[in-house]
């Protein structure tokens, strides 16, 4: 693992690892899915654009900010 690296919710404690291995086992594709069972991303929401491309991508490890600059990039 990197350093300084995104790797998980901090409001629930779950990596984003575990999170998509949960999403998996759950077959579900969308972080609205996870917050709605309470799983992740629902407290103060900061890791909801590195949720969205976990489960988009599988990535689990981020550089602060990557999800946005993507978007933008797009």
């Amino acid at each position: 693992m990197g350093r300084n690296k995104v790797i998980k919710c901090i409001c629930h404690k779950r990596s984003f690892e575990e999170i998509k291995s949960y999403a998996s086992k759950h077959d579900l594709s969308l972080v609205d899915e996870l917050q709605n069972r309470d799983y992740c991303s629902n407290s103060c929401g900061l890791c909801a654009p590195y949720v969205e491309v976990t489960l988009e991508t599988g990535q689990t490890e981020f550089s602060p900010g990557e999800p946005f600059r993507k978007k933008r990039d797009k």
